[in-house]
C-alpha cells in the first residue's frame, strides 16, 4: 500500500523533518525534501546507536498524519548488510536491491551523528533518505548544535 499525501501533508512532512532534527539547534542546512517522501511506507534506519534509533523514530512518526511508516527492526536489518556494504554512509545498488526484497523497504534512512569541531563540544547530525529502488536521495539536512542527541531529534 502506498501512502499519498496532498500538498498539506507534503508540507507537514518538510516541517517535521525540519524540526526533527533542527530541534533547537543552533544551525540546520541543506534541507530538501522530494514530493514521493511522503509515499513510503516501509522504512529502515541506518548509522544510530539503538536508543538514537528510538528517539529519531518516535520524534519522524509523531507529526505525520495516521499512523506513520513502519520501521525494519535493526537485527533484521543487519542480516542483510553486511559491514563491507556501508561504506562512507552509501549502500550499493546489490545491497539496496536486497534490502528491497527481502523486508520490502522502500527507504532507508541514513543518518551520521558527529563531532561539528574537534573536542566534541558541538555535534552535527546528518540524515538523508534514500528511496532503496532508485538510489535517489528523496530528503536530507544536516544541523549543528550542543552534544546532545535529544536536542538534535
Amino acid at each position: 500500500m502506498t501512502r499519498t499525501f496532498g500538498w498539506g501533508g507534503y508540507i507537514n512532512l518538510l516541517v517535521i523533518l525540519a524540526s526533527l532534527v533542527g530541534g533547537c539547534a543552533t544551525r540546520t542546512a541543506g534541507l530538501f525534501t522530494r514530493p514521493e517522501l511522503t509515499s513510503y511506507d516501509r522504512m529502515a534506519v541506518l548509522g544510530l546507536t539503538p536508543e538514537q534509533e528510538q528517539l529519531f523514530m518516535a520524534a519522524y512518526t509523531k507529526g505525520l498524519p495516521g499512523p506513520g511508516p513502519t520501521f525494519v527492526e535493526r537485527a533484521r536489518l543487519q542480516d542483510v548488510i553486511s559491514g563491507q556494504d556501508l561504506l562512507k554512509g552509501r549502500l550499493n545498488e546489490k545491497t539496496r536491491a536486497r534490502i528491497r526484497q527481502i523486508l520490502g523497504v522502500e527507504a532507508l534512512i541514513m543518518c551520521e551523528y558527529y563531532d561539528a569541531i574537534e573536542g566534541g563540544v558541538l555535534k552535527k547530525f546528518r540524515v538523508r533518505i534514500v528511496d532503496s529502488s532508485t538510489g535517489a536521495i528523496v530528503g536530507s539536512v544536516i544541523t549543528q548544535g550542543r552534544d546532545d542527541f535529544d536536542y538534535h531529534a
